[in-house]
């Protein structure tokens, strides 16, 4: 299990349709930590976040799935 870390700066970005999952025509929503964007989307209800991925730099883009799983972790600070 990768190691994560949960203060890294990222952003939310929101694609303009819930087609395509490659990285194009997103806009940024808002910045954050990882952790607490991850928080956030995980909060949000599920049609609210049909769109949204997190760009985490290094460790990498995070579609819902991931997101939720992410949020699943033991290591989640939450």
């Amino acid at each position: 299990m990768a190691d994560y870390d949960w203060a890294a700066a990222a952003q939310l970005m929101e694609r303009q349709d819930e087609g395509s999952d490659m990285f194009i025509g997103f806009n940024a929503v808002r910045s954050g930590t990882l952790g607490a964007l991850v928080r956030d989307v995980a909060a949000m209800p599920t049609e609210a976040r049909a769109r949204l991925v997190i760009d985490a730099g290094r460790a990498g883009t995070f579609n819902v799935g991931d997101i939720l799983g992410l949020a699943a972790r033991d290591d989640f600070p939450g």
